[in-house]
């Protein structure tokens, strides 16, 4: 009996799809593991097109991880920036009573 894989690409694909949701950048990974698996059944069953599609998918989630992780970075450089302004400003009323 063999087994079909694609049932484990769907599972790790709606995993992903939850961590988007979820607007966590691990799902970029779940999506790349996803077409690699994708691009190595397309590969096999000579379905080229397919093949360069998984393979262009695995860039785009790439970029995804980049863009994501320099958001997540400006993100939290401005909330800290936003807190530090705040606590200055307390300071300061403080100091004016």
């Amino acid at each position: 009996m063999d087994f079909d894989f694609t049932w484990i690409i769907a599972i790790i694909s709606i995993t992903g799809s939850f961590f988007n949701i979820k607007k966590m950048s691990v799902c970029f990974y779940f999506w790349i593991i996803c077409e690699i698996m994708c691009l190595i059944i397309d590969v096999k069953s000579m379905q080229y097109g397919r093949a360069f599609l998984d393979l262009f998918c695995v860039g785009i989630n790439i970029y995804g991880i980049l863009a994501w992780s320099k958001s997540d970075k400006n993100q939290k450089r401005k909330e800290f920036d936003k807190s530090n302004n705040l606590g200055i400003a307390n300071t300061e009323l403080k100091n004016q009573e």
